[in-house]
């Protein structure tokens, strides 16, 4: 039965997970070196200027006509173990998976240099091998090895942490594409995430944010460098759209935007010139446009600074106000601002010294150094004990367990004992409050 044309369409639901998949990641990284228009960092830069021309020519045609073939068809435990792999590859099988992945190079120099190189199949072998492993010991290798805890640990955090929460057990593939991304995405990567059932997010030391879907169309990677904002737990709060946004609320700041748009990169005296405004003034914008996001500022090898337009600023900003505005957000601020006063009742209450080291339950959270506040402590939690009640060991420690959150509440038990607050028969099997 076909829908109703006056119903809404269902939003599919997407898995989210996070993995550490060191070949493929190595591989963006090498392609990067010698591809414009990939967002990237100064490694790329000086990476690609130790290329000789002839290796940098062979890795834009080895990743323009057989990037595909390339990839592991299984994970493999590090970049060592890959080369290897793809070394013992048959050479029929390893040629079959090269002229498919070339079928789809339409650029007519391109296909005439891939015919070339696929008339030999096995020296194009140890040339594809050969290159693959020279630019992991020189470029990749160390690198590597400096950032692997770091992402070792993150993907652990982010599926303990992030995606085991219950949002994320019916998330829509735009909503996870945005969150990835911290940013709107682009309507190529809005693109690449319709009709995905998988988005698996890999961390790298060097791509900004790149999106792929090496080879199958249900599965997207998103390979971005780590962000400390996709570990946030804590909501997103008004002031924090409100920066950004007051930075476009402004009909001189907006204009300075508009010449970037138009004119592309200018200069600071350029723009004070087309505004007829002060120096001080102009400056005093480009600052802020700069702070909030939206204009790149770079020296000119002179006093002047040249300055252009980032879009990236934009698409952020709508992320956050995206972001703000969603209902799981807005729920996780009304329950922390709920809970802020109740925190603030609980301690208005409370004894002086207790204020600090109380939830907003009126738990206490920790032990404190200081006598006045262990004593402060013992008579707030013996008061949670019944008079003329008699107590088994369990017991005590349950309701201990349940007023105060650290893990050695033994030490609170004992205090209480020796503080003569709470007294116990010789074998330990019958507590009472004194």
């Amino acid at each position: 039965m076909s829908a109703s044309p006056f119903s809404l369409p269902t939003l599919p639901t997407v898995q989210v997970s996070a993995a550490l998949e060191t070949a493929p990641a190595v591989l963006l990284s090498m392609w990067a070196l010698t591809t414009e228009g990939v967002a990237e960092d100064a490694w790329h830069a000086r990476g690609a200027a130790q290329l000789p021309p002839e290796r940098r020519t062979f890795n834009r045609q080895l990743f323009a006509a057989f990037g595909p073939a390339l990839l592991p068809d299984a994970p493999v435990a590090d970049f060592p173990s890959y080369l290897t792999m793809l070394a013992t590859q048959p050479d029929a099988t390893f040629h079959q998976r090269l002229t498919e992945a070339a079928q789809s190079v339409e650029e007519p120099v391109l296909r005439a240099e891939v015919d070339a190189m696929l008339a030999d199949a096995p020296a194009l072998k140890r040339q594809i091998v050969e290159h693959l492993r020279t630019l992991w010991e020189t470029l990749l290798a160390t690198e590597w090895q400096r950032h692997i805890h770091l992402l070792t640990k993150m993907t652990r955090s982010i599926n303990e942490l992030i995606f085991s929460q219950p949002q994320w057990q019916a998330a829509n593939p735009f909503d996870a594409l945005r969150f990835l991304l911290q940013s709107e995405p682009d309507d190529r990567q809005l693109a690449q995430v319709a009709g995905v059932q998988r988005i698996i997010l890999v961390w790298s030391p060097h791509l900004l944010a790149h999106c792929t879907h090496f080879g199958s169309r249900a599965t997207l990677w998103v390979v971005r460098k780590f962000d400390p904002q996709l570990l946030r737990r804590d909501p997103l709060r008004r002031a924090e759209v409100l920066g950004p946004l007051n930075a476009l609320a402004d009909d001189t700041r907006l204009r300075i935007l508009e010449l970037l748009v138009e004119h592309g990169e200018e200069r600071a005296q350029e723009i004070i010139t087309q505004l007829e405004g002060s120096q001080g003034n102009v400056s005093r914008h480009l600052k802020q446009l700069v702070g909030a996001g939206f204009v790149q500022e770079r020296r000119a090898g002179d006093a002047n600074k040249l300055y252009t337009y980032d879009d990236a600023g934009l698409q952020r900003l709508l992320f956050l106000s995206r972001q703000l505005l969603s209902s799981h957000n807005v729920q996780a601020v009304g329950k922390e601002t709920a809970t802020e006063l109740q925190l603030s009742q609980v301690r208005a209450s409370a004894p002086p010294a207790l204020r600090d080291l109380l939830d907003e339950q009126g738990r206490v959270t920790r032990w404190s150094s200081k006598l006045k506040d262990q004593v402060a402590m013992l008579h707030y939690i013996i008061d949670k004990f019944a008079m003329e009640r008699g107590y088994t060991e369990q017991q005590v420690n349950e309701l201990l367990q349940a007023w105060y959150l650290d893990a050695d509440y033994v030490l609170v038990r004992r205090s209480l004992v020796d503080a003569g607050l709470l007294r116990r028969t010789k074998d330990g099997s019958r507590y009472w409050r004194a």
